[in-house]
């Protein structure tokens, strides 16, 4: 089970993790918005290319935003992400450059988010020795999968791996 302190931060709820940074051959914070309402974990462009990430000959995608036109990006995979400190091997994830006045600039989706049994406790909030608040609340991830498991990233494809997009098939009629 993987337990995530999580905080409020603009109207959203905040958790560390951790990106695989390619040109410091170590791992870097990046703070995301745990969303189930995101089908995709998106992280904005220059947090991407800071972390060594060439962007050149990714595919070329365009994300869907609420009330605004489709906004370009691209997809990448990474090559790590850790929640919690447990690495979860390669992670597939979009790349657009978030809102220069938004303070998001990371979130974690659905794509990540199915493979676990996820519980919260919003009520537990936790202070530390000085009367500080320490974290808002907490989120468990519990894996669905073997977590000590992960594949190579020379083998992993996007379509058929863990952490992949959901894609919906078949047709669904509507009866009047």
């Amino acid at each position: 089970m993987i337990e995530l302190p999580v905080s409020f931060f603009a109207n959203s709820v905040q958790i560390t993790t951790e990106i695989w940074n390619k040109n410091l051959s170590k791992y870097s914070k990046c703070y995301m918005i745990f969303d189930t309402g995101a089908s995709m974990t998106t992280i904005d462009e220059t947090t991407v290319i800071r972390a060594g990430y060439n962007l050149k000959n990714a595919e070329q995608i365009k994300v869907s935003s609420p009330g605004n036109a489709d906004i370009p990006g691209h997809r990448i995979t990474l090559l790590d992400l850790k929640l919690g400190g447990k690495s979860l091997g390669p992670v597939l994830a979009d790349v657009i450059s978030f809102p220069e006045n938004g303070n998001t600039f990371a979130v974690l989706g659905m794509n990540v988010i199915k493979e676990f049994k996820t519980e919260a406790d919003w009520q537990d909030k936790r202070y530390d020795s000085n009367g500080g608040l320490e974290r808002d609340a907490t989120i468990w991830l519990n894996p669905t999968f073997d977590i000590e498991d992960k594949p190579a990233f020379e083998s992993f494809n996007p379509n058929n791996a863990r952490f992949e997009i959901w894609f919906l098939s078949g047709k669904y009629d509507i009866k009047e």
